[in-house]
């Protein structure tokens, strides 16, 4: 009875784990070729399914140079599709890499089986994408929030900026392409980022000056940013990012308890909330990983000071109950 008990607590445990860390999008690297009649004849199916998950993934069509070095696409940027074509060693087209791991080749390109495998996990970091500009400039921010532990790796972050939908008759007879990829505004093979501790996030600007593809006709606000961080030895995407995206929220910010901001923030002995006209009934401070944490705090009418010296360094979620319903703030003790 004791293990069957403990067993329930672990899984238990895991599923509030799983609660509160953002959701993995699967990054589809898709290698295709508008020359290439192998390419023109699985695509076709390939949208079709991964439309169907349009929520859950990101997709970005690259154009190496193979079977053919006078693809439209592959022109205008040759030196970014083939540097992410050569990521996987790629010697023909079409072939689709899930997360950075390439699929087998065959037909269909992508087995639905293969793809419903990658979806429904979740990742240490959100990666939101916030973009600004006007023709022919587009300004990006990417922020990498980090939720839980990382795994140990050497990690570079990639900002790619493409087209969401072409309309072009290509040789191959294809005359619908999508997220057709433009540009690397990172280095082409990525930039080198040290993942922020639990609780913390890192910001990155980039700009992209827009010229007009020659060959094919090319539209500005189709233009969108998409960013991902990936392992570069396993080739391990640990996530990815668009502005399209929702912002991810922890469980607790998403019971629609109001915000409470302390101060200082970060703190190392006290800090304190005030919440103009509450009555607070108590204070419950919790890891983001779902662990609560017992601490001392004082109440004065409506400020609450709360006692940081149990807390290890990290951040944490500070949930104030008042007669009026809950307030949650995050607070970092360094």
């Amino acid at each position: 009875m004791k293990k069957l008990l403990l067993l329930s607590a672990c899984l238990l445990a895991q599923a509030l784990w799983a609660q509160q860390q953002p959701k993995q999008y699967v990054l589809i690297e898709h290698f295709t070729n508008s020359r290439c009649p192998i390419c023109a004849s699985r695509n076709p199916a390939f949208y079709a399914l991964i439309q169907q998950y349009a929520k859950d993934i990101h997709h970005l069509a690259i154009h190496p140079p193979v079977p053919y070095n006078n693809c439209a696409f592959y022109l205008t940027n040759p030196a970014h599709n083939s540097a992410r074509a050569n990521a996987y060693g790629i010697s023909g087209t079409p072939r689709v890499a899930l997360n950075g791991t390439l699929v087998p080749v065959g037909n269909p390109l992508l087995p639905a089986a293969t793809l419903q495998a990658a979806l429904g996990k979740t990742s240490p970091i959100a990666i939101e994408v916030k973009e600004g500009g006007a023709a022919p400039n587009k300004t990006a921010e990417v922020t990498v929030r980090t939720f839980g532990i990382v795994p140990a790796g050497n990690y570079r972050l990639f900002v790619a900026v493409a087209e969401s939908t072409v309309n072009y008759n290509a040789p191959n007879g294809e005359n619908k392409h999508y997220d057709v990829f433009h540009a690397m505004l990172t280095d082409i093979n990525g930039q080198s980022i040290t993942l922020p501790p639990i609780g913390g996030s890192a910001s990155f600007n980039f700009n992209f000056n827009y010229v007009k593809p020659s060959g094919w006709t090319s539209n500005f606000d189709s233009l969108y940013v998409l960013a991902f961080v990936q392992e570069a030895n396993t080739k391990a995407v640990l996530n990815s990012g668009t502005r399209f995206d929702p912002i991810f929220t922890h469980a607790l910010e998403a019971q629609g308890a109001r915000a409470v901001r302390w101060s200082p923030n970060p703190a190392t002995d006290f800090a304190s909330a005030l919440l103009p006209g509450e009555r607070i009934r108590s204070v419950e401070v919790f890891s983001l990983s779902g662990q609560q944490y017992a601490v001392e705090y004082t109440v004065e009418a409506d400020l609450v000071r709360l006692s940081l010296e149990a807390l290890l360094p990290g951040a944490y979620l500070v949930r104030v109950m008042t007669d009026a319903g809950p307030y949650v703030g995050r607070l970092m003790r360094p």
